[in-house]
């Protein structure tokens, strides 16, 4: 079991290791030395050990609120255009 002691993030932990988890199995070298064989087992060791960087970036810019100006609930009368060539219904 690898100890999550050191993560500060569990969510962005295990997404960073997912993906790396996909390298190793579509053929990627190991950047570590371990015992391990699984692929999930040496994403997560090589994540924890940091030769995996990874970091949220930047956090994006807060936009202005645009206020609607009015909201209603009405509707509007049906076109009558297209309804003369139409067959009454029975």
């Amino acid at each position: 079991m690898i100890s999550t002691a050191s993560i500060g993030n569990k969510f962005e932990f295990i997404s960073v290791a997912g993906e790396r988890c996909k390298q190793l199995q579509r053929g990627a070298r190991a950047r570590i030395e371990t015992t391990a064989r699984k692929a999930v087992t040496i994403a997560m060791q090589e994540v924890l050990s940091g030769v995996i960087p990874y970091s949220y970036g930047p956090f994006p810019e807060e936009y202005p609120v645009e206020e609607v100006a009015e909201v209603t609930t009405e509707t509007y009368p049906a076109d009558e255009s297209g309804m003369e060539n139409r067959e009454p219904a029975n």
